[in-house]
């Protein structure tokens, strides 16, 4: 049994005022795992290609930090990401000085192998002792031309070649680990915001942000140039190669994982396994508020051998380093020649040790009369701490769209101050708040410019006994429907919610932490 960590967009430089601080929770992260035999770094080391001084001594630092966590020098396989190749991730010119130079400052180490450095030719098999597994690293951001894109390329050719010398290997039944930054399947949440141009060139900025989407429907959209060149055709020819297949990336800072059955008898099953963000929290609101719900920053664990993979999540506050997430189960599975067989969970779950006893939002839509076509959202928040629960600041991020305004927000009666959405405002423990979004949200597809839908929701930060959000839909005469998603995994799902006349309730009993309920209504044509 081999165990790996698997840490992936680390983003290094990214914010050196608060990364420091998420640094210590991934150093803690590896107390009492002096059992790990070799880390994988997915890509975007660096968050971005510029090779400013200290950059690369700063990694070095921080991987030593963490090998010293481990008790001893550990092999290390570290692949470039788009950030590590493009500005921002996404702006041309694309450099590969800055991997060279985290080559040469690891020429000292041969156990730790800095790939990426044999473009144009992008695959690697990588050396490992002892190891369970035939290894390939393949470099899938390779991207020479172009002004803007956070993508890459799969190509086919580099796939056959590496799988042709994998025919010949003296042990054919072995599984294949095959590591690269870019998804080769989309993972939960897809990212519809635009391209970020602040900073950039007044010529860039108006070639993303108006010739773009002018040339391309949703150019301007990160998601469309996310995904590398030839997934498709890389999933096809991964699985001739006569090996189960387990794949690990990065980029899309999501831990989760997919299983793609082989259909054809000679096809192979590809595991396919993604790490979250080592050094990055994932916001799910627009907003410059660091009490934003956020996803949290995460390593990857991995037990390997040749019949077995089991692979675990482990997260930890961007607020407070030393708190850490349960361990969450990604995937186990049992290889069976060319074929991944998944295993199901036999452990109990753990008791529900809730914080509030009632996380309760009641929320009525009205006539907006400062702007047309435009509802006012106006909620009262009521929360109850458990008796010998410790219940820190619980801070609600307000959204809306553009115009919006938060107004005569109360907090156990206490005026706030008025605000532009988003807007924060931190609700009373034990105690009731109010406030009022003019302009909140939409009625028709006209007036939202295209869009279909909207929605309210209830943001359940702490484990609750019971999150309730109470709508009186008022002017809404469309049939609303709910939903709720888990904020660790940003899995969505259908939920059922009770209508009187047009009031609706949605209830969640036991609410783990991280929850939205969201109700949602279509817009009037």
């Amino acid at each position: 049994m081999r165990r790996l960590a698997h840490l992936s967009d680390l983003h290094y430089g990214a914010d050196p005022e608060t990364q420091p601080r998420l640094y210590e929770g991934l150093l803690e992260v590896f107390v009492g795992r002096e059992n790990i035999d070799a880390l994988l770094f997915t890509g975007d080391v660096f968050d971005s290609n510029e090779p400013r001084p200290g950059m690369v001594e700063g990694f070095l630092r921080l991987h030593a930090g963490i090998e010293a966590k481990l008790g001893a020098p550990k092999p290390t396989i570290i692949l470039p990401g788009n950030h590590d190749r493009r500005a921002e991730g996404v702006f041309a010119p694309y450099r590969e000085e800055l991997f060279d130079d985290l080559r040469r400052a690891f020429a000292s180490r041969p156990d730790v192998q800095v790939m990426g450095g044999q473009t144009p030719f992008l695959a690697q098999r990588v050396k490992l002792a002892d190891f369970p597994a035939d290894v390939v690293a393949y470099d899938s951001t390779w991207l020479p031309e172009g002004i803007a894109s956070a993508g890459g390329i799969i190509r086919q050719e580099d796939l056959i070649q590496v799988g042709s010398e994998l025919a010949h290997a003296a042990d054919v039944d072995r599984p294949l680990l095959f590591l690269l930054h870019h998804h080769l399947i989309p993972t939960p949440v897809t990212d519809t915001s635009v391209i970020d141009t602040k900073g950039r060139p007044p010529i860039q900025k108006f070639l993303v942000g108006k010739v773009l989407p002018w040339l391309v429907s949703n150019g301007d959209r990160e998601e469309l140039t996310m995904t590398a060149l030839g997934a498709g055709s890389a999933l096809t020819t991964l699985q001739t190669l006569g090996r189960a297949v387990f794949v690990l990336h990065g980029h899309k800072h999501y831990a989760t994982a997919r299983l793609l059955k082989g259909i054809d008898d000679d096809d192979s099953d590809l595991l396919i396994t993604s790490a979250g963000s080592c050094g990055l929290p994932q916001d799910w609101i627009d907003g410059d508020y660091e009490e934003a719900p956020k996803l949290w920053p995460s390593v990857n664990f991995i037990e390997l051998d040749a019949k077995h993979v089991k692979v675990t999540s482990q997260a930890w506050s961007p607020w407070d380093p030393h708190r850490r997430s349960s361990l969450r189960r990604i995937v186990h599975a049992a290889r069976e020649g060319r074929r991944w067989n998944l295993v199901e969970s036999n452990g109990a779950g753990a008791d529900f040790d809730e914080v509030l006893t009632l996380n309760d939002a009641k929320v009525k839509l009205s006539l907006c009369s400062a702007l047309l076509g435009r509802v006012d959202v106006s909620t009262t928040r009521h929360l109850e701490s458990h008796a010998r629960a410790v219940l820190e600041d619980y801070w609600e991020v307000i959204t809306g769209p553009e115009g919006a305004r938060m107004l005569d927000a109360l907090v156990d009666g206490k005026p706030r101050k008025d605000q532009k959405c988003p807007a924060k405002v931190k609700v009373a423990r034990d105690g009731t708040t109010s406030y009022r979004v003019e302009g909140g949200a939409f009625l028709t597809v006209t007036d939202a410019d295209g869009r279909a839908f909207d929605s309210v929701e209830l943001l359940n930060r702490s484990r609750s006994k019971l999150a309730r959000l109470v709508v009186d839909l008022g002017p809404v005469k469309t049939q609303p429907f709910a939903s709720v998603t888990n904020l660790t995994t940003g899995r969505e799902r259908p939920y059922p919610f009770t209508r009187e006349g047009g009031t609706v309730t949605i209830t969640y009993e036991n609410c783990p932490a991280r929850t939205m309920l969201r109700l949602y209504w279509p817009l009037a044509r």
